[in-house]
């Protein structure tokens, strides 16, 4: 009865809070010094909260607001922000000073969670494929940008299971079925295959080559193939299983 209780009360919360705030990418909460620690004692949630200046705009603001909508399908999980105001009133500023962000910082995004109580800070790229990445190692499950779900549990199970054949053709399978003539989806059957033949170094060399080659002049559809291709290698990512 009180984990109902406490489902109910944390629903009623965010649905308030949802439903008053204004101005805020769509799928984010917006937090303030007064609603800050009620929302973020809701049991059982995970809170990435960006701290950041009030009415933020350009490239990193465009990451963050990508980032709130892929992250509406994750449960018990949630996107927030607190708006720190420099001037007049200089409204979270509190909050600010007590996770020790700065204006440099800026957007800066902290994790809260019963891992986390005290807030893990992201350190990394502010770009939602990296900070996918870096969720997922924290045990939250986020989407993979940019790659096919059903091939990444595949591709890892490839890697737990010590290469074993099996996953490739699992995966040959899915492509066939669901993927037929996705460029994306047949770099998961060729990485596997010269994984086999080359064995793991060849992720992480393969990340670096194509890495440099991304550096350099490439027409626009060859650059988006070996983005792409980044994006696969690093599904299999052995760090995250």
């Amino acid at each position: 009865m009180d984990f109902k209780r406490n489902g109910l009360f944390a629903g009623l919360i965010l649905v308030s809070l949802t439903a008053s705030v204004l101005g805020t990418a769509p799928g984010a909460v917006k937090l303030d010094n007064y609603t800050f620690d009620k929302v973020l004692a809701i049991p059982g949630h995970s809170f990435f909260v960006k701290f950041d200046q009030s009415y933020a705009y350009g490239e990193k603001e465009d990451e963050f607001k990508v980032l709130c909508k892929t992250a509406h399908a994750v449960q018990n999980f949630l996107v927030a922000e607190v708006p720190v105001q420099e001037y007049g009133d200089k409204e979270n500023d509190d909050l600010k000073a007590r996770f020790k962000v700065t204006k440099e910082d800026f957007p800066a995004y902290i994790l809260f969670n019963e891992a986390n109580k005290e807030g893990l800070k992201y350190t990394g790229p502010i770009k939602v494929d990296d900070m996918s990445v870096w969720l997922r190692r924290q045990k939250i499950a986020f989407p993979a940008i940019g790659t096919i779900e059903e091939l990444d549990k595949i591709a890892k199970a490839f890697l737990k299971d010590g290469l074993a054949a099996s996953h490739i053709a699992e995966a040959k399978k899915v492509v066939e079925e669901q993927y037929k003539g996705d460029k994306k989806a047949a770099m998961y059957i060729k990485i596997m295959d010269k994984i086999l033949v080359k064995g793991e170094a060849y992720i992480e060399e393969e990340s670096k080559r194509v890495t440099k080659i991304t550096a350099g002049k490439l027409a626009p559809e060859k650059k988006e193939e070996m983005l792409d291709k980044l994006k696969v290698l690093a599904a299999f990512n052995k760090e995250e299983l």
